[in-house]
């Protein structure tokens, strides 16, 4: 195969390409580029070469041109790459010996590699995967939503970071998303990039200067106001590019404030409270859950977002769970409720728990900071002040730990735990 740099010789491909309909489905908005955009193309083209000695080629196997090949400059770190395949050559391979060409060109340039593929091409994005890119990002480009992959030296601020919170091995903890400069991302984009990231939560960072930030929180379904996990993941992150310290994020539940220091982080919740839940409530949550009883009464909490608390009689009971997401998901949202905080608690010091979280789309979290707050305000307001530790995810092999300060005279509760990169 032979990339051949683009000349005035090679126009005719790019504009028989450009208006045959099984080209132009997955470019741009999907419909015939006219004679002059093309010519305008064409010479954009040939001033890149000039610009920075790389930009589109022909591609050539023997004898015979086969597509367009494009490495694209995108600032001092990073390169764009893009391809097409004569689609009397597809299903031959080409599209990802293409791609991979164009990654090692373009890594032997720049320390990072983007490319960005329509969403519905799904056979693009296997392409992508193939050659070591991974999703990143998505957007909405000429009104259709676009993905974007890279793969380089680490992921820039405008990526999607993955951190496990509330454990020291990424195989632990309860996976969130962190971008760290959403500046700019609509409402749409946010909720559409949690989607494709798949986590429970996935944080978004505004800066505000100094070591403030606003942080939107959007599960794969919804935006929620606040989530625990992924302010400790955002905590580490920051505190890994600006070092540790304090924190304040501006939350749609009020102000968080956090202590970083050595990969990990302290959130402190908005001021807690709690209350019995209606009995109604409680017969159709336990109905959901296929429990007949609890180990006492069932309360709602709030630390930032509503909690149902229900205390079970066993550990097996507690492991045993299996519930009805949609019966549950809709009583949820009923009545504004985040999580189902189930628990066990083991002695003073040891809770084991578990968080129902249909209404984000998930099965179950692995770990629920904001939950955790909550649920602390809760046996504080019932037995006073007090430290203990929530044990989490366990039977979902993903095993957290969760540190509870329930001791401040203004009712906050402090949360703290570790976080890690995932590979």
């Amino acid at each position: 195969m032979e990339f051949v740099p683009w000349s005035d010789d090679h126009f005719e491909h790019m504009l028989r390409w450009a208006t045959d309909p099984r080209m132009i489905t997955y470019v741009a908005d999907g419909k015939p580029w006219t004679p002059e955009y093309v010519a305008e193309r064409h010479e954009q083209a040939l001033q890149h070469w000039e610009a920075h000695g790389f930009g589109l080629h022909l591609v050539v196997e023997d004898g015979i041109v086969v597509g367009l090949a494009q490495l694209a400059h995108r600032g001092p770190d990073e390169i764009e790459i893009g391809y097409w395949v004569d689609p009397d050559h597809w299903g031959r391979g080409l599209a990802t010996r293409i791609a991979a060409e164009l990654r090692d060109r373009a890594l032997a340039r720049r320390p990072r590699v983007f490319a960005g593929y329509q969403a519905e091409n799904v056979a693009s994005g296997r392409v992508l995967e193939k050659a070591g890119l991974r999703y990143v990002t998505s957007k909405i480009v000429f009104g259709r939503l676009q993905h974007g992959c890279a793969l380089g030296e680490g992921m820039t601020d405008h990526g999607v970071l993955r951190y496990s919170a509330f454990t020291e091995d990424p195989a632990g903890g309860n996976p969130a998303g962190v971008v760290l400069d959403a500046t700019g991302l609509s409402d749409e984009e946010m909720l559409v990039i949690a989607a494709k990231v798949g986590y429970s939560e996935t944080a978004f960072v505004l800066p505000r200067g100094g070591r403030e930030f606003d942080v939107r929180y959007f599960s794969p379904k919804a935006e929620v106001p606040f989530c625990g996990h992924a302010t400790i993941a955002t905590s580490v992150a920051l505190a890994e590019r600006i070092g540790d310290g304090p924190l304040t994020f501006h939350t749609r539940a009020g102000e968080i404030t956090i202590e970083t220091n050595g990969g990990t982080a302290s959130l402190t919740s908005v001021p807690t409270s709690t209350s019995e839940a209606d009995p109604e409530l409680v017969r159709q949550a336990l109905e959901a859950l296929g429990y007949e009883e609890t180990a006492g009464p069932v309360h709602v909490g709030f630390g930032g977002a509503r909690h149902l608390l229900v205390p079970l009689k066993s550990r097996e009971e507690l492991a045993d769970l299996d519930y009805d997401f949609n019966a549950l998901r809709d009583l949820m949202l009923a009545h504004d409720l985040t999580t189902v905080h189930l628990f066990w608690r083991e002695s003073e010091d040891l809770v084991h728990a578990r968080d129902p979280f249909p209404v984000g789309g998930v099965v179950e979290d692995a770990a629920t900071g904001a939950a955790a707050a909550a649920f602390g305000g809760h046996l504080r307001d019932l037995e006073g002040p007090q430290r203990f530790v929530i044990s989490q995810g366990e039977d979902m092999g993903r095993p957290s730990r969760l540190e509870v300060d329930a001791t401040r005279e203004d009712r906050r509760v402090t949360v703290t735990g570790a976080a890690v990169v995932i590979p």
